[in-house]
Protein backbone atom coordinates (compact mmCIF):
# COMPACT_ATOMS: atom_id res chain seq x y z
CA UNK A 1 0.00 0.00 0.00
CA UNK A 2 1.40 3.37 -1.04
CA UNK A 3 2.13 5.86 1.75
CA UNK A 4 0.87 9.28 0.57
CA UNK A 5 3.53 11.49 2.16
CA UNK A 6 6.68 9.62 1.02
CA UNK A 7 7.06 11.48 -2.27
CA UNK A 8 5.94 14.78 -0.74
CA UNK A 9 8.77 14.75 1.81
CA UNK A 10 11.27 12.95 -0.42
CA UNK A 11 11.48 9.81 1.72
CA UNK A 12 12.78 6.54 0.35
CA UNK A 13 10.87 4.62 3.03
CA UNK A 14 8.57 5.21 5.97
CA UNK A 15 10.52 6.88 8.81
CA UNK A 16 8.23 5.97 11.69
CA UNK A 17 7.14 2.38 11.18
CA UNK A 18 5.53 0.38 13.96
CA UNK A 19 7.44 -2.87 13.34
CA UNK A 20 10.92 -3.37 14.84
CA UNK A 21 13.48 -2.54 12.15
CA UNK A 22 17.19 -2.96 12.94
CA UNK A 23 18.04 -0.56 10.08
CA UNK A 24 16.36 2.25 12.08
CA UNK A 25 17.94 1.31 15.39
CA UNK A 26 18.72 4.41 17.45
CA UNK A 27 21.21 3.65 20.19
CA UNK A 28 19.91 5.57 23.18
CA UNK A 29 21.74 5.47 26.50
CA UNK A 30 19.24 2.92 27.84
CA UNK A 31 19.39 0.65 24.80
CA UNK A 32 23.18 0.69 24.79
CA UNK A 33 23.17 -0.23 28.47
CA UNK A 34 20.83 -3.16 27.84
CA UNK A 35 23.02 -4.34 24.96
CA UNK A 36 26.15 -4.12 27.14
CA UNK A 37 24.45 -6.25 29.79
CA UNK A 38 23.68 -8.92 27.19
CA UNK A 39 27.25 -8.84 25.89
CA UNK A 40 28.48 -9.41 29.45
CA UNK A 41 25.97 -12.25 29.87
CA UNK A 42 27.24 -14.06 26.79
CA UNK A 43 30.86 -13.57 27.82
CA UNK A 44 30.13 -15.10 31.25
CA UNK A 45 28.28 -18.07 29.67
CA UNK A 46 25.51 -17.95 32.28
CA UNK A 47 22.11 -19.67 32.07
CA UNK A 48 19.55 -16.84 32.16
CA UNK A 49 19.31 -13.10 31.52
CA UNK A 50 16.32 -10.77 31.64
CA UNK A 51 15.66 -7.52 29.78
CA UNK A 52 12.36 -5.92 30.81
CA UNK A 53 10.40 -2.74 30.16
CA UNK A 54 7.00 -1.30 29.37
CA UNK A 55 5.13 -1.83 26.12
CA UNK A 56 6.85 0.01 23.28
CA UNK A 57 10.13 0.59 25.13
CA UNK A 58 12.21 -1.09 22.41
CA UNK A 59 12.72 -4.57 23.86
CA UNK A 60 11.99 -6.40 20.62
CA UNK A 61 14.28 -4.12 18.62
CA UNK A 62 17.12 -4.79 21.07
CA UNK A 63 16.53 -8.54 20.78
CA UNK A 64 16.94 -8.30 16.99
CA UNK A 65 20.05 -6.13 17.26
CA UNK A 66 21.53 -8.53 19.80
CA UNK A 67 20.85 -11.58 17.62
CA UNK A 68 22.31 -9.88 14.55
CA UNK A 69 25.45 -8.99 16.50
CA UNK A 70 26.28 -12.64 17.28
CA UNK A 71 28.80 -14.34 15.03
CA UNK A 72 26.95 -17.10 13.18
CA UNK A 73 30.13 -19.13 13.07
CA UNK A 74 30.20 -19.27 16.86
CA UNK A 75 26.57 -19.02 17.96
CA UNK A 76 23.42 -20.98 17.13
CA UNK A 77 20.40 -18.78 17.84
CA UNK A 78 16.70 -19.42 18.31
CA UNK A 79 14.05 -16.69 18.60
CA UNK A 80 10.66 -17.55 20.10
CA UNK A 81 7.86 -14.98 19.65
CA UNK A 82 4.60 -14.92 21.63
CA UNK A 83 5.38 -18.20 23.44
CA UNK A 84 1.85 -19.21 24.46
CA UNK A 85 2.33 -22.96 23.91
CA UNK A 86 2.72 -26.21 25.79
CA UNK A 87 6.01 -27.99 26.32
CA UNK A 88 5.74 -30.08 23.17
CA UNK A 89 5.01 -27.15 20.87
CA UNK A 90 7.68 -25.08 22.56
CA UNK A 91 10.41 -27.66 21.86
CA UNK A 92 9.23 -28.00 18.26
CA UNK A 93 9.58 -24.24 17.77
CA UNK A 94 13.05 -24.25 19.33
CA UNK A 95 14.21 -27.11 17.07
CA UNK A 96 12.84 -25.29 13.99
CA UNK A 97 14.73 -22.16 14.97
CA UNK A 98 17.90 -24.24 15.31
CA UNK A 99 17.25 -25.57 11.78
CA UNK A 100 16.68 -29.20 12.81
CA UNK A 101 15.21 -31.02 9.81
CA UNK A 102 13.60 -34.15 11.22
CA UNK A 103 11.47 -33.04 14.16
CA UNK A 104 9.79 -35.87 16.14
CA UNK A 105 6.30 -35.73 17.64
CA UNK A 106 6.49 -37.09 21.17
CA UNK A 107 7.66 -35.08 24.13
CA UNK A 108 10.46 -37.52 25.05
CA UNK A 109 11.78 -37.72 21.48
CA UNK A 110 11.73 -33.94 21.22
CA UNK A 111 13.71 -33.59 24.43
CA UNK A 112 16.26 -36.22 23.39
CA UNK A 113 16.69 -34.57 19.97
CA UNK A 114 17.24 -31.12 21.51
CA UNK A 115 19.68 -32.50 24.10
CA UNK A 116 21.69 -34.32 21.44
CA UNK A 117 21.82 -31.22 19.24
CA UNK A 118 23.04 -28.98 22.07
CA UNK A 119 25.76 -31.42 23.14
CA UNK A 120 27.01 -32.03 19.59
CA UNK A 121 27.12 -28.31 18.81
CA UNK A 122 29.01 -27.63 22.03
CA UNK A 123 31.57 -30.27 21.09
CA UNK A 124 32.02 -28.42 17.78
CA UNK A 125 32.88 -25.28 19.76
CA UNK A 126 29.56 -23.50 19.23
CA UNK A 127 27.33 -21.73 21.78
CA UNK A 128 23.53 -22.00 21.77
CA UNK A 129 21.46 -18.90 22.54
CA UNK A 130 17.69 -18.92 23.05
CA UNK A 131 15.77 -15.62 22.92
CA UNK A 132 12.19 -15.58 24.26
CA UNK A 133 10.17 -12.43 23.52
CA UNK A 134 7.00 -11.52 25.47
CA UNK A 135 8.13 -13.91 28.21
CA UNK A 136 5.50 -12.55 30.60
CA UNK A 137 2.96 -14.64 28.65
CA UNK A 138 4.58 -17.91 29.69
CA UNK A 139 2.78 -19.99 32.28
CA UNK A 140 4.43 -20.99 35.55
CA UNK A 141 4.65 -24.55 34.26
CA UNK A 142 6.38 -23.47 31.04
CA UNK A 143 8.87 -21.31 32.91
CA UNK A 144 9.78 -24.19 35.17
CA UNK A 145 10.19 -26.44 32.12
CA UNK A 146 12.54 -23.91 30.51
CA UNK A 147 14.57 -23.92 33.71
CA UNK A 148 14.84 -27.68 33.46
CA UNK A 149 16.10 -27.38 29.88
CA UNK A 150 19.01 -25.35 31.25
CA UNK A 151 20.09 -28.44 33.16
CA UNK A 152 21.37 -29.85 29.88
CA UNK A 153 25.04 -29.17 30.52
CA UNK A 154 28.54 -30.55 30.55
CA UNK A 155 30.63 -31.14 33.64
CA UNK A 156 32.11 -27.64 33.34
CA UNK A 157 29.49 -25.25 31.99
CA UNK A 158 25.99 -24.57 30.68
CA UNK A 159 25.43 -25.10 26.98
CA UNK A 160 22.09 -23.31 26.54
CA UNK A 161 21.93 -19.57 27.27
CA UNK A 162 18.43 -18.13 27.54
CA UNK A 163 17.43 -14.45 27.43
CA UNK A 164 13.94 -13.37 28.48
CA UNK A 165 12.51 -10.15 27.03
CA UNK A 166 9.42 -9.26 29.04
CA UNK A 167 7.13 -6.60 30.43
CA UNK A 168 7.21 -5.55 34.09
CA UNK A 169 4.65 -8.14 35.19
CA UNK A 170 7.28 -10.82 34.61
CA UNK A 171 9.05 -9.53 37.72
CA UNK A 172 5.94 -10.26 39.76
CA UNK A 173 5.85 -13.81 38.42
CA UNK A 174 9.43 -14.38 39.52
CA UNK A 175 8.42 -13.53 43.10
CA UNK A 176 6.16 -16.58 43.18
CA UNK A 177 7.63 -19.39 45.32
CA UNK A 178 7.12 -21.80 42.41
CA UNK A 179 9.74 -19.90 40.40
CA UNK A 180 12.32 -19.29 43.11
CA UNK A 181 14.83 -21.64 41.45
CA UNK A 182 14.49 -19.85 38.11
CA UNK A 183 14.76 -16.43 39.75
CA UNK A 184 18.02 -17.50 41.42
CA UNK A 185 19.51 -18.45 38.05
CA UNK A 186 18.81 -15.11 36.37
CA UNK A 187 22.24 -13.58 36.89
CA UNK A 188 21.88 -10.61 34.51
CA UNK A 189 18.83 -8.33 34.61
CA UNK A 190 18.19 -4.85 33.22
CA UNK A 191 15.10 -2.62 33.05
CA UNK A 192 14.79 -0.27 30.05
CA UNK A 193 13.72 3.28 30.88
CA UNK A 194 12.00 5.69 28.45
CA UNK A 195 13.86 8.16 26.24
CA UNK A 196 14.57 11.64 27.59
CA UNK A 197 13.32 14.79 25.86
CA UNK A 198 16.76 15.44 24.32
CA UNK A 199 17.02 11.84 23.13
CA UNK A 200 13.59 12.07 21.49
CA UNK A 201 14.74 15.06 19.43
CA UNK A 202 17.81 13.12 18.26
CA UNK A 203 15.68 10.00 17.72
CA UNK A 204 13.24 11.85 15.43
CA UNK A 205 16.01 13.50 13.41
CA UNK A 206 17.89 10.20 13.08
CA UNK A 207 14.86 8.35 11.70
CA UNK A 208 14.04 11.19 9.30
CA UNK A 209 17.63 11.07 8.01
CA UNK A 210 17.57 7.27 7.65
CA UNK A 211 14.35 7.54 5.64
CA UNK A 212 16.01 9.89 3.17
CA UNK A 213 14.82 13.30 4.35
CA UNK A 214 17.04 16.06 3.00
CA UNK A 215 14.46 18.83 2.72
CA UNK A 216 12.91 21.54 4.91
CA UNK A 217 10.93 19.19 7.17
CA UNK A 218 11.19 20.41 10.78
CA UNK A 219 9.99 19.32 14.23
CA UNK A 220 10.01 22.40 16.46
CA UNK A 221 11.29 22.17 20.04
CA UNK A 222 7.83 22.76 21.55
CA UNK A 223 6.43 20.01 19.35
CA UNK A 224 9.15 17.59 20.50
CA UNK A 225 8.44 18.47 24.12
CA UNK A 226 4.75 17.75 23.67
CA UNK A 227 5.58 14.45 21.93
CA UNK A 228 7.73 13.56 24.94
CA UNK A 229 4.88 14.33 27.33
CA UNK A 230 2.30 12.36 25.34
CA UNK A 231 4.55 9.37 24.55
CA UNK A 232 6.22 9.34 27.99
CA UNK A 233 9.42 8.56 26.07
CA UNK A 234 8.41 5.18 24.60
CA UNK A 235 9.67 4.71 21.01
CA UNK A 236 6.60 2.92 19.69
CA UNK A 237 4.24 5.72 20.70
CA UNK A 238 6.74 8.32 19.48
CA UNK A 239 6.63 6.62 16.07
CA UNK A 240 2.84 6.59 16.06
CA UNK A 241 2.53 10.28 16.93
CA UNK A 242 5.23 11.37 14.45
CA UNK A 243 3.69 9.34 11.65
CA UNK A 244 0.30 11.01 12.20
CA UNK A 245 2.02 14.43 12.34
CA UNK A 246 3.48 13.81 8.89
CA UNK A 247 0.02 12.97 7.59
CA UNK A 248 -1.28 16.27 8.98
CA UNK A 249 1.54 18.19 7.27
CA UNK A 250 0.85 16.40 4.01
CA UNK A 251 -2.84 17.30 4.21
CA UNK A 252 -1.99 20.94 5.01
CA UNK A 253 0.81 21.16 2.41
CA UNK A 254 3.26 22.39 5.07
CA UNK A 255 6.66 21.23 6.34
CA UNK A 256 6.78 22.28 10.01
CA UNK A 257 5.55 20.21 12.94
CA UNK A 258 4.71 22.72 15.67
CA UNK A 259 2.80 22.40 18.93
CA UNK A 260 -0.58 22.83 17.24
CA UNK A 261 0.07 19.90 14.87
CA UNK A 262 1.06 17.58 17.73
CA UNK A 263 -1.89 18.79 19.80
CA UNK A 264 -4.22 18.04 16.91
CA UNK A 265 -2.84 14.50 16.59
CA UNK A 266 -2.98 13.54 20.27
CA UNK A 267 -6.49 15.01 20.54
CA UNK A 268 -7.89 13.26 17.48
CA UNK A 269 -6.14 9.97 18.33
CA UNK A 270 -7.26 10.17 22.01
CA UNK A 271 -3.70 9.81 23.29
CA UNK A 272 -3.67 10.60 27.04
CA UNK A 273 -1.23 13.12 28.44
CA UNK A 274 1.03 12.65 31.45
CA UNK A 275 -0.78 11.54 34.59
CA UNK A 276 0.43 14.71 36.36
CA UNK A 277 -2.25 16.81 34.71
CA UNK A 278 -5.10 14.36 35.15
CA UNK A 279 -4.11 13.61 38.73
CA UNK A 280 -4.22 17.28 39.70
CA UNK A 281 -7.63 17.70 38.10
CA UNK A 282 -9.10 14.55 39.64
CA UNK A 283 -7.71 15.36 43.09
CA UNK A 284 -9.29 18.81 42.91
CA UNK A 285 -12.60 17.28 41.85
CA UNK A 286 -12.52 14.87 44.79
CA UNK A 287 -11.80 17.60 47.32
CA UNK A 288 -14.23 20.22 46.07
CA UNK A 289 -17.46 18.49 47.20
CA UNK A 290 -15.99 18.14 50.70
CA UNK A 291 -14.92 21.78 50.81
CA UNK A 292 -18.27 22.87 49.39
CA UNK A 293 -20.12 20.90 52.06
CA UNK A 294 -18.09 22.50 54.84
CA UNK A 295 -18.71 25.98 53.43
CA UNK A 296 -22.46 25.33 53.18
CA UNK A 297 -22.57 24.13 56.79
CA UNK A 298 -20.74 27.24 57.99
CA UNK A 299 -23.03 29.55 55.98
CA UNK A 300 -26.13 27.73 57.24
CA UNK A 301 -24.89 28.07 60.81
CA UNK A 302 -24.32 31.83 60.45
CA UNK A 303 -27.77 32.36 58.91
CA UNK A 304 -29.41 30.27 61.64
CA UNK A 305 -27.61 32.28 64.31
CA UNK A 306 -28.83 35.61 62.97
CA UNK A 307 -32.40 34.44 62.48
CA UNK A 308 -32.59 32.93 65.98
CA UNK A 309 -30.61 35.40 68.07
CA UNK A 310 -29.87 38.61 66.22
CA UNK A 311 -33.49 39.96 66.21
CA UNK A 312 -33.41 40.02 70.04
CA UNK A 313 -30.53 42.48 69.97
CA UNK A 314 -31.54 44.50 66.95
CA UNK A 315 -28.44 43.62 64.91
CA UNK A 316 -30.15 42.02 61.93
CA UNK A 317 -32.57 43.36 59.38
CA UNK A 318 -33.67 41.36 56.37
CA UNK A 319 -34.97 44.46 54.59
CA UNK A 320 -31.61 46.15 54.86
CA UNK A 321 -30.26 43.81 52.15
CA UNK A 322 -33.06 44.31 49.62
CA UNK A 323 -31.58 46.04 46.51
CA UNK A 324 -32.79 49.55 45.89
CA UNK A 325 -34.26 50.59 42.56
CA UNK A 326 -31.04 52.44 41.78
CA UNK A 327 -28.84 49.45 42.52
CA UNK A 328 -31.08 47.12 40.49
CA UNK A 329 -30.48 49.27 37.43
CA UNK A 330 -26.78 48.34 37.54
CA UNK A 331 -27.36 44.56 37.53
CA UNK A 332 -27.21 43.08 33.99
CA UNK A 333 -30.07 40.78 33.02
CA UNK A 334 -27.64 38.15 31.63
CA UNK A 335 -24.97 37.15 34.22
CA UNK A 336 -22.80 35.59 31.47
CA UNK A 337 -22.25 39.07 30.03
CA UNK A 338 -20.72 40.47 33.19
CA UNK A 339 -17.47 42.10 32.15
CA UNK A 340 -14.32 40.80 33.80
CA UNK A 341 -10.87 42.35 33.66
CA UNK A 342 -8.84 40.64 30.94
CA UNK A 343 -5.87 38.76 32.38
CA UNK A 344 -3.38 36.06 31.46
CA UNK A 345 -2.69 32.60 32.83
CA UNK A 346 0.45 30.52 32.52
CA UNK A 347 0.38 26.73 32.13
CA UNK A 348 2.43 25.21 34.97
CA UNK A 349 2.02 21.51 34.12
CA UNK A 350 3.99 19.65 31.47
CA UNK A 351 0.91 19.88 29.25
CA UNK A 352 -2.65 20.97 29.94
CA UNK A 353 -5.88 19.70 28.42
CA UNK A 354 -8.28 22.18 26.84
CA UNK A 355 -11.93 21.12 27.06
CA UNK A 356 -14.91 21.95 24.87
CA UNK A 357 -16.93 23.00 27.93
CA UNK A 358 -16.02 23.95 31.54
CA UNK A 359 -16.37 20.37 32.73
CA UNK A 360 -13.69 17.78 33.56
CA UNK A 361 -15.65 15.18 31.57
CA UNK A 362 -16.06 17.39 28.52
CA UNK A 363 -14.39 16.47 25.21
CA UNK A 364 -10.73 17.40 24.95
CA UNK A 365 -10.19 19.71 21.98
CA UNK A 366 -6.52 20.57 22.39
CA UNK A 367 -3.44 20.77 24.57
CA UNK A 368 -1.15 23.58 25.69
CA UNK A 369 2.48 23.17 26.72
CA UNK A 370 4.06 24.23 30.01
CA UNK A 371 5.10 27.88 30.09
CA UNK A 372 2.57 29.03 27.50
CA UNK A 373 0.98 32.38 28.38
CA UNK A 374 -2.64 32.62 27.29
CA UNK A 375 -5.28 35.33 27.51
CA UNK A 376 -8.44 34.68 29.46
CA UNK A 377 -11.63 35.76 27.68
CA UNK A 378 -14.07 34.42 30.25
CA UNK A 379 -14.42 32.59 33.55
CA UNK A 380 -16.91 30.12 34.94
CA UNK A 381 -17.26 27.85 37.96
CA UNK A 382 -18.65 24.34 37.52
CA UNK A 383 -20.96 22.44 39.87
CA UNK A 384 -18.00 21.26 41.93
CA UNK A 385 -16.83 24.86 42.44
CA UNK A 386 -13.82 24.34 40.17
CA UNK A 387 -12.93 27.53 38.30
CA UNK A 388 -12.44 27.36 34.54
CA UNK A 389 -10.88 29.91 32.19
CA UNK A 390 -12.16 30.43 28.68
CA UNK A 391 -9.30 30.83 26.20
CA UNK A 392 -8.66 30.92 22.47
CA UNK A 393 -6.75 28.03 20.88
CA UNK A 394 -4.84 28.02 17.62
CA UNK A 395 -7.08 28.67 14.64
CA UNK A 396 -9.37 30.87 16.71
CA UNK A 397 -11.13 27.95 18.37
CA UNK A 398 -12.38 28.64 21.89
CA UNK A 399 -12.08 26.23 24.80
CA UNK A 400 -11.82 25.94 28.57
CA UNK A 401 -8.87 25.20 30.84
CA UNK A 402 -9.04 24.28 34.53
CA UNK A 403 -7.53 26.60 37.12
CA UNK A 404 -5.66 23.63 38.63
CA UNK A 405 -3.22 23.44 35.72
CA UNK A 406 -2.35 27.13 35.41
CA UNK A 407 -0.99 30.03 37.41
CA UNK A 408 -2.80 33.35 37.24
CA UNK A 409 -0.80 36.33 36.05
CA UNK A 410 -1.46 39.70 37.69
CA UNK A 411 -0.85 41.52 34.42
CA UNK A 412 -4.02 42.96 32.96
CA UNK A 413 -4.43 43.62 29.27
Amino acid sequence: MEIPYLEYFGFTEKPFGMSPDPDFYFESKEHKQAFDYLTFFIAQQESFALIYGDVGSGKTTISRIFLNSLDKGIYNTALILNPVTDETEFMKEVLKEFYIQDIPDTRKELYDTLKLFLLEEFQKGKENVLIIDEAQLLSYEMLEFIRLLSNIETDKQKILHTVFFAQHEFLQKLKDPRLRHLAQRITVSYGIKPLSNNEIKSYIHYRLFKAGSRGPLEFQDKAVKLIHTASKGYPRLINYICDRCLLVLYAQSTHTVDGSVVSKVITEESIPLSSVNSTAESRNIRLLPIISGIVLLVVAGIISYYFLFAPMYGHFSVMSHVPTEKSQQNIPSDPSKIAIPLKKVVVDKEAANVRMAPDINSTRIGTIMKGEIIKVIGEQTDQGNLRWYKITLYGGREGWIASTVVNTSDNEQ
